[in-house]
C-alpha cells in the first residue's frame, strides 16, 4: 500500500515535471538560450532582458515572432557569444529559421534539435562546433531545406540520414573534419541545389552517381580532401551546374571532354591537382563560362583556338603548367577578360597585341615564360589595370608611355628582361602604385625629376644603366620601406631629402659613383634595418649620431673615401650584427668591447691608418678635438718636424764644412814650415 502510494507520487510528480518543462515560454527559453550561449568571454545579446510584456521578447535583437507571438526566427551572426547551444532550444516548437554564424560558439549539437520539426532553415557556420552530427536528429527534421555546418571542428563520417529529407536543397558540410568517402546515396538528394563537402578529409573515388542531382547548381568537393582517380565524365550531364569547384583535391588524369555539355557552368575550378593532358577543345561550349581556373597542374600543349568562342571569360588562370607555343591573338578579343595568369609556362612569341584593348583588363601576369618584343600599349586602355607582371621573360624595347600614364596601377614587376630606354616621366607619381620592380634590364637616361608616388613601398632600379644625380624629390615617396638603386651609372651627393623617408627599412645604392659626404639627416630614418653605400666615391666621415638607428642590422660602406676614426658611439649599437668598413681611410684606434667583439677583422681591412685594439703604439685620437681639426693639426705637426731637421741637417752640414776647411787650412801651414 506504501509502494503504490509511493509510486504514485513520483509518478505524479514526474508528470507534474514534464508538463513544467513543456510550459516554458518562449521568452523564458530565449533566456536560457542567452545564459548558455554568452560564454565567459561573450559579450553579445544585451537586450535579451527579463521584460512584463508578453511579447517583449519579440523586440530582441534577431528574433522574429508570429502573430501570437511565438519565436520563428533567430538570426545572430558575427557577435561574440563564446558559449554553446543548450538543450533548451528544442522547445521553441515554431521555429521555422535558425542562424548563428560567426558567433564563436562551441560544444556539440544537442540532440533536442530534433524536436525543431517546423526549421526549414539552419545555418550555424563559422563556429567551433565538434563532435558527430546525430543521426536520429536529421531523421526528424523532416521540413529542412537548408543545412548549413561550414567552417566548424565537426567530424566522423557523412550521415547519409540527409536523403530522408526530400524538401532538402542545400547541404553544406564543408571545412570540418568528416572523413570516409562520398555516400552513394547521396544522389538520391533529388531537390539538391548546392552540395558542400570541400575543405574535409573526404577519401575514395568520388561517385559518379552524382550525377542524378539534376537539379545541382552548385558542387563544391576540392581542398584539403584527396580522392583516386579523377572527374567522373558523368558530371557532364550536371546540366543546372553553374559552379564546379574541385581545387586540391588530388585529381589526375585529363580534363574529361564531356564538361563542355554544361551550358550553364559559370566557374570551373580545377587549380592545384595533378591532371595531366592537354585542354579539351570541347570546353568551348562553356558558353556561360567566366571563370576558368585550372592553374598548378600538369597540362601540356598548345591552348586551342576554339577556346575564342568563351565570349563571357572574366578569368582565365593557367599559371603553374607545361603550356608551350604562342599566347593566341583571341586572347586579346575576349571582350570581359579582367584577369590573366599564365606565369611558370613554357609560352614564346609576343604577347598580342590587342590585349586590353577591350579596356577592362586589371591583372596581367606572364611572369616566368620566355616571351619576346615589346610590351603591348594598349594594357592600360579601359584604365582598369592594377597588377602588371611581366618579369623573367625576354621582353625588349622600352615601357609605353601609357603605363606611365596609368593611374590605376598598383603593382607593376618589369625585372629581369631586356627592356630599355628611359623611365616614363610620370611612373614614379602614380597616385596607387606601391610596388616597381624595374630591375636587371638596360634601362638608361636619368630618373624622373618629378616624384610623387605617397604609396610607393618598394622601389627596385638596380642592375641597369641609369645615370645623373638622385633627384631631391625621392623625398616626396614617404611610404618607401625598400630603396634598391645599386649598379648603376649614379653620380652627385646623396640628397637630404632622404631624411623624409621615415618608414625606410632598406637603402643599397651601392656599386654607383655617389660622391660627398654621408648626409647626417640619414640618422633621421628611425626604422632603417640595413644600408648599403658600398663601392662608390663617399669621403668625410661616419655621420656623427649614427648610433640613433637603433633597429640597424646591416651597414656596409666598403670601399670608399671615408676617413677619420671611426666613432665610439657604434659599440652600443646592439642591433648590428654585419658591419664592412673595409677599402676606405679610417684611422685611429678601432673600438674595443660592446658590439666590435662580434666583428672579423676582415670587416676593416684596407684602413691602413687603423689600428688594431691591442696594438699598444697606435696613436690616440682622443686628444684632437673637434675631429675635423684632427687631419690639419697632425699635418702641421709633421711639416714642422721635417722642416727643424732639414734645418739641423744644414746647420751640421755647415758645421762639417768649417771644420773640413780648417784641417786643410793646418796642412798647408805645416807643408811650408
Amino acid at each position: 500500500m506504501k509502494m503504490s502510494f509511493s509510486y504514485f507520487l513520483l509518478h505524479s510528480i514526474f508528470i507534474l515535471f514534464v508538463s513544467v518543462s513543456h510550459s516554458l515560454s518562449d521568452l523564458e527559453v530565449l533566456l536560457k538560450l542567452k545564459s548558455s550561449m554568452v560564454g565567459p568571454s561573450g559579450s553579445g545579446l544585451k537586450d535579451w532582458n527579463h521584460s512584463s510584456p508578453p511579447s517583449a521578447h519579440c523586440s530582441f535583437s534577431g528574433v522574429t515572432c508570429d502573430d501570437y507571438s511565438r519565436v520563428t526566427s533567430i538570426s545572430i551572426s558575427f557577435v561574440p557569444l563564446s558559449g554553446s547551444i543548450p538543450a533548451e532550444i528544442g522547445h521553441l516548437k515554431n521555429l521555422i529559421s535558425l542562424t548563428l554564424s560567426a558567433t564563436n560558439l562551441t560544444g556539440e549539437l544537442p540532440l533536442e534539435m530534433s524536436n525543431l520539426t517546423s526549421i526549414k532553415f539552419i545555418n550555424i557556420s563559422s563556429n567551433n562546433f565538434s563532435g558527430t552530427i546525430h543521426r536520429s536528429m536529421i531523421a526528424k527534421l523532416t521540413e529542412l531545406e537548408v543545412f548549413d555546418v561550414y567552417n566548424n571542428n565537426l567530424s566522423g563520417k557523412l550521415p547519409t540520414e540527409f536523403v530522408k529529407l526530400k524538401g532538402l536543397k542545400t547541404l553544406h558540410l564543408g571545412g570540418n573534419y568528416f572523413s570516409g568517402e562520398i555516400p552513394e546515396v547521396y544522389s538520391e538528394l533529388q531537390s539538391l541545389e548546392s552540395l558542400g563537402l570541400q575543405g574535409n578529409g573526404l577519401t575514395g573515388k568520388i561517385p559518379g552517381s552524382l550525377c542524378r542531382l539534376l537539379n545541382l547548381k552548385e558542387l563544391h568537393l576540392g581542398y584539403f580532401n584527396s580522392f583516386e582517380g579523377g572527374i567522373p565524365p558523368e558530371f557532364g550531364l550536371l546540366s543546372s551546374l553553374i559552379i564546379l569547384d574541385m581545387a586540391s583535391c588530388n585529381l589526375s588524369g585529363e580534363i574529361p571532354k564531356t564538361l563542355g555539355n554544361l551550358k550553364m557552368l559559370e566557374q570551373l575550378y580545377l587549380q592545384v591537382n595533378q591532371l595531366g593532358g592537354q585542354i579539351p577543345s570541347e570546353l568551348s561550349g562553356l558558353i556561360s563560362l567566366k571563370s576558368l581556373e585550372l592553374s598548378l597542374n600538369e597540362l601540356s600543349g598548345h591552348l586551342p583556338e576554339s577556346l575564342s568562342e568563351l565570349k563571357n571569360l572574366i578569368l582565365l588562370n593557367l599559371f603553374v603548367n607545361h603550356f608551350h607555343g604562342p599566347v593566341p591573338s583571341f586572347i586579346g578579343d575576349l571582350p570581359n577578360l579582367e584577369v590573366l595568369q599564365i606565369w611558370g609556362n613554357n609560352f614564346t612569341s609576343e604577347l598580342p597585341e590587342n590585349l586590353g584593348l577591350k579596356g577592362n583588363l586589371q591583372l596581367l601576369d606572364v611572369a616566368g615564360n620566355k616571351l619576346t618584343g615589346k610590351i603591348p600599349c594598349h594594357l592600360c586602355r579601359g584604365g582598369k589595370l592594377r597588377m602588371l607582371i611581366l618579369m623573367e621573360n625576354y621582353f625588349s624595347g622600352p615601357i609605353p608611355e601609357e603605363i606611365g600614364e596609368c593611374e590605376s596601377l598598383v603593382k607593376v614587376r618589369l625585372m629581369k628582361n631586356l627592356l630599355n630606354g628611359t623611365i616614363p616621366s610620370r611612373l614614379l607619381s602614380l597616385p596607387l602604385l606601391n610596388f616597381l620592380e624595374l630591375n636587371d634590364n638596360h634601362f638608361t637616361g636619368e630618373l624622373p625629376p618629378q616624384m610623387s608616388a605617397k604609396k610607393l613601398d618598394i622601389f627596385t632600379l638596380s642592375n641597369n644603366s641609369i645615370a645623373g644625380k638622385i633627384p631631391p624629390a625621392i623625398g616626396n615617396l614617404v611610404s618607401l620601406t625598400s630603396l634598391s638603386l645599386e649598379t648603376n651609372r649614379l653620380f652627385g651627393e646623396l640628397p637630404v631629402e632622404i631624411s623624409n623617408l621615415k618608414k625606410l627599412l632598406k637603402l643599397d645604392i651601392s656599386g654607383n659613383n655617389i660622391s660627398g659626404r654621408v648626409p647626417t639627416s640619414i640618422v633621421d630614418c628611425p626604422e632603417l634595418t640595413s644600408i648599403d653605400l658600398s663601392k662608390n666615391s663617399l669621403d668625410g666621415e661616419i655621420p656623427i649620431g649614427i648610433s640613433k638607428l637603433r633597429k640597424l642590422t646591416s651597414l656596409d660602406l666598403s670601399r670608399n673615401h671615408l676617413s677619420g676614426p671611426i666613432p665610439e658611439e657604434m659599440g652600443s649599437m646592439i642591433s648590428l650584427t654585419i658591419l664592412d668598413l673595409s677599402y676606405n681611410n679610417f684611422s685611429g684606434r678601432l673600438p674595443s668591447g660592446n658590439q666590435f667583439q662580434y666583428f672579423s677583422i676582415i670587416s676593416f681591412a684596407g684602413n691602413a691608418n687603423l689600428c688594431l685594439p691591442h696594438n699598444l703604439s697606435c696613436p690616440s685620437t682622443q686628444e684632437s678635438i673637434p675631429r675635423r681639426h684632427s687631419r690639419s693639426s697632425k699635418t702641421t705637426k709633421i711639416v714642422l718636424i721635417t722642416v727643424i731637421v732639414l734645418v739641423m741637417f744644414a746647420l751640421l752640414l755647415v758645421v762639417t764644412c768649417v771644420v773640413i776647411s780648417r784641417k786643410r787650412r793646418a796642412q798647408n801651414r805645416s807643408c811650408r814650415m
